[in-house]
């Protein structure tokens, strides 16, 4: 049994593309980090008072305090998204520029609904809200920052395993 030289290559390439990958990922994530430490109160703030007036229009106060404790779980999803997105090579700096805004601009809206509906869930005592609320934060946290990346990004052309093809 001969191994065909070019399979071969293509694995190796293949390999070689998602190390880079997961080493780039790790060194945004860590840099995102470090810049969540020191300006992610602004943030969480930016979200809370997005949540702000959908809260008055129901008749609700914001209480800061309760939003930015809510907040502390939930603007983290923006720094996996941006990490995903600065991770993946060979795509032009302006599709990656205008897929993070996008992204970045669609998770702040859900983080912002997300704090609505803890403080709805809370101002009328419902159990019921508050699980599909926390439902909703779990799935803003693990999933839509993956889902986001593969909607927003041509990566079915750099990484042959997503569009089917074998390199």
């Amino acid at each position: 049994m001969t191994v065909e030289p070019e399979r071969t290559e293509a694995a190796r390439w293949g390999g070689r593309e998602i190390l880079l990958f997961f080493l780039r990922f790790l060194a945004a994530s860590f840099a995102l980090y470090g810049l969540y430490i020191v300006a992610g109160t602004y943030y969480a703030h930016a979200i809370a008072f997005i949540a702000r007036p959908l809260l008055a229009v129901f008749g609700y106060k914001m209480i800061m305090e309760q939003a930015l404790r809510i907040t502390e779980d939930i603007s983290l999803n923006p720094l996996v998204f941006l990490s995903l997105v600065v991770a993946v090579g060979g795509i032009p700096w302006l599709k990656k520029l205008r897929a993070a805004a996008i992204g970045v601009a669609i998770l702040t809206a859900a983080n912002s609904f997300t704090v609505f509906f803890a403080f709805v869930s809370s101002y009328r005592n419902s159990e019921r809200l508050w699980t599909g609320t926390e439902f909703l934060s779990l799935t803003m946290n693990f999933f839509v920052p993956i889902l986001l990346w593969l909607v927003l990004l041509p990566i079915r052309s750099i990484f042959p395993f997503f569009s089917g093809k074998d390199g």
